[in-house]
């Protein structure tokens, strides 16, 4: 794969003869082995007036020839590997139409997804967000099961702060308002896509559909384990659009200390189980102080105990 950036059209492909109404933007990493099932999903839309956007971010497991074999107008950029946010940022520059759905290179759109979502963003003149749950896969896509998550419509901040329940995958979002929004925050090396939503709950109605609009695939690579430094990241994502970001202005207090308190927990559980004793104690202790409950404070007296326990072993050399 020759290094730097580059965009083409397959000269196999038919041309697109008017500008359709919905870019189906996909990024990529390393998903060859799913790719083209996920492209079968996009070409077995119910809802044709499309154009297909890939951004390959750095692929180096030969993505692009899957591409070339699919015989359609394909839009494709690669790029050298720079993250999530910079390849959804990308997408959004690349895509021609007015309305934007994401879909990830492993997980696959349910048929008539962009048609049910088409239907409601038409009828909403096309400024609200459009979104759906989502069916789990396994990594042979047997269906494991469907989110059981409650989704809500309207103005959504304070439910979407204290669960995540909207994707950019099986979504629709207007390209203007993600404009607007200066898209995905590049300085975030996980949780873009929740802050971004979070930001967008400010000013746009959300549009939850009843029946899920997507499968997403469980698989070896996309199951890693949740990390300190991860969750730390999901709290300061939190933290400042409620302090910062005008979170505060629209989310009562009670709701929003008891939400950052369970993140502080949920960091402080990491951290007690990479055995960083000081860390847990740490986060435990803040969690108690943004809002009391019972298991921070046994988290904080097992990070102790352990603290005391090592500490004798030590002595005791």
């Amino acid at each position: 794969m020759p290094h730097g950036q580059r965009f083409f059209k397959f000269k196999n492909a038919e041309r697109l003869k008017t500008m359709p109404k919905v870019s189906i933007c996909i990024p990529t990493y390393n998903r060859k082995k799913y790719l083209k099932e996920t492209l079968d999903s996009v070409f077995a839309q119910t809802y044709k007036d499309y154009e297909i956007v890939i951004v390959d971010d750095g692929s180096t497991d030969g993505t692009e020839e899957i591409i070339k074999k699919c015989g359609k107008t394909i839009r494709y950029y690669w790029q050298k590997n720079a993250g999530e946010a910079v390849t959804r940022n990308k997408l959004i520059e690349l895509a021609q139409c007015q309305f934007i759905a994401f879909i990830d290179s492993d997980d696959l759109l349910i048929p008539d997804a962009i048609e049910r979502m088409m239907k409601i963003m038409e009828a909403e003149s096309g400024n609200v967000f459009v979104y759906g749950s989502y069916i789990r896969i396994d990594a042979n896509g047997k269906n494991i099961g469907r989110c059981k998550k409650k989704v809500y419509s309207g103005y959504v901040t304070t439910h979407l702060f204290q669960e995540i329940f909207v994707h950019p995958n099986g979504s629709i979002f207007p390209k203007k308002a993600l404009q607007e929004l200066g898209g995905f925050d590049t300085s975030l090396k996980s949780c873009p896509d929740y802050d971004m939503e979070l930001r967008a709950s400010l000013k746009y109605r959300f549009i939850a559909l009843s029946e899920p609009t997507f499968k997403r695939r469980r698989h070896a690579s996309n199951l890693s384990s949740y990390t300190m430094a991860n969750r730390i990241i999901e709290l300061d994502v939190l933290e400042q659009f409620y302090y910062q970001k005008g979170g505060k202005d629209v989310i009562p207090p009670k709701i929003a200390m008891r939400r950052l308190s369970e993140e502080m927990y949920r960091v402080g559980k990491c951290a007690l189980r990479e055995g960083k004793i000081d860390e847990a104690k740490k986060y435990f202790n803040l969690s108690l102080c943004r809002y009391p409950n019972i298991k921070s404070a046994f988290g904080w007296v097992k990070a102790a105990f352990v603290n005391r326990f090592r500490k004798r072993s030590i002595s005791s050399k």
